[in-house]
Order: C-alpha cells, then sequence, then structure tokens
C-alpha cells in the first residue's frame, strides 16, 4: 500500500518535470503478437495512448510484430484486427497480404466518450523491408509505364511512396533487446529507448521516465 502511494507521489512529480518541455512530436512503439494477445495487452495499448494524449504527443505508430509460420500469418494477422477493433481507438490499421498492403480503418461508431486526441496508425506484421520493397515495386512500375524517368529517382521520391511518411523523434522497444525492421527508412535520425520490462508490465510511471530520458538527450542527427 505505501510502496504504491509513493509510486502515485513519484509519478505526479515526474509527470509535472517533463510536461510542456522538449515533447517527441511523434513516436514509435515496437512489440509483439504476444504482447497484444497477452490478457492486459489490449488494455495496456488504450492505456499508452491515454499516457501520450495526456502529455500532447501528436502522433503514434504502433508497429505490431507478427513471429509465427508463413502459414498462420493470414490467422494471427487477422485475429489482432479483430480485436483491435472491437475497442474504441481511432486509427488506421495496415496489414500486407498477397496483393500489396492493406489499410484498414477503426472508429468509435459506438457509444463512448473517449478523447484519445493523438493520430494513431498501427502496424500489424508489416515490416519496413516490405514497406521499402513495395515503394521501390511502385516506382518502377511508373518507370515502365512512362509516367516517370529513371534519372529522375530519388529519395525524395522514394519517401513519397512510403506509407508511413513522417519521422518518428523517439522508437520504444517494449521489452526486447534488438529493434525489428520496422521504420528503417524513417528512423535513422530517430532516438531509441529499450525498456527493461515487457508491455504488459509497462507503468505509467516507466512511460514518464522513458520521455524524461529522451529530454535530456542531445539530439545530433546524424553528425
Amino acid at each position: 500500500m505505501l510502496q504504491r502511494i509513493y509510486e502515485r507521489i513519484y509519478e505526479y512529480w515526474l509527470r509535472s518535470q517533463v510536461s510542456g518541455r522538449n515533447m517527441p512530436a511523434g513516436l514509435t512503439l515496437v512489440m509483439t503478437e504476444s504482447d497484444v494477445s497477452s490478457p492486459c495487452g489490449i488494455e495496456k495499448l488504450r492505456s499508452f495512448v491515454l499516457w501520450c494524449a495526456d502529455l500532447g504527443i501528436e502522433s503514434l505508430i504502433v508497429y505490431i510484430a507478427v513471429i509465427v509460420d508463413r502459414d498462420m500469418l493470414g490467422d494471427a494477422t487477422s485475429q489482432i484486427v479483430d480485436r483491435l477493433a472491437k475497442t474504441d481507438l481511432i486509427a488506421r490499421m495496415y496489414v500486407r497480404d498477397d496483393h500489396g498492403a492493406r489499410m484498414i480503418s477503426i472508429d468509435r461508431d459506438k457509444d463512448g466518450d473517449t478523447d484519445y486526441r493523438v493520430k494513431l496508425d498501427i502496424s500489424i506484421g508489416y515490416g519496413g523491408k516490405l514497406e521499402l520493397t513495395d515503394a521501390i515495386k511502385d516506382i518502377l512500375t511508373k518507370v515502365e509505364a512512362g509516367e516517370i524517368d529513371l534519372d529522375d529517382i530519388n529519395t525524395d521520391m522514394i519517401e513519397s511512396h512510403l506509407i508511413f511518411k513522417y519521422k518518428p523523434d523517439l522508437v520504444i522497444r517494449a521489452g526486447g533487446k534488438y529493434l525489428t525492421d520496422f521504420l528503417i527508412w524513417q528512423t535513422i535520425y530517430s532516438e531509441l529507448y529499450f525498456t527493461d520490462v515487457n508491455f504488459a508490465e509497462m507503468r505509467r510511471l516507466d512511460f514518464l521516465r522513458i520521455i524524461r530520458d529522451y529530454q535530456k538527450r542531445q539530439r545530433r542527427y546524424g553528425r
């Protein structure tokens, strides 16, 4: 009981320290399908979105890595989509099948008054290698059709064909020691943070510590 009271006081103090300071405008959260399928996984994701909204973070991209056999990939992805669609989250979900990338919108056409105030995109198993490959294929198709010239291809054109256009200031890898390939183009200058706890065990206190750590860093953007 006393421990919980201490944590709440410390949490309140931390929020007062980070609030109004150098806040990441864009944030990316990297997790796995086991984080979502855990008993409290979806509820923790809802809480995470609200934590971001409380600090005024404008955009959040969540990547859910689906680590299963290829034959089970479609079923695992569909299960995650179904679980997220039943929440009151407002988001755009991205998945990929044999026909390419597909976007699924979920919104609050149901009862509920939660105001998340965060632009939320969720990529389910659609990693950076696939995104970059699809962008290159799209560009080459236009070259073949004579819509663009091969010599016109540059970094700006490649970026314009990526699904996720903006570059996150901070990438949080929940409960893992290694990054995935998600946003391999967009996160080249992003700050990285690896949590010691799994996503299901993450507290608002831990999230505030991450933001405080980010605010203390001196960003060099590759220089």
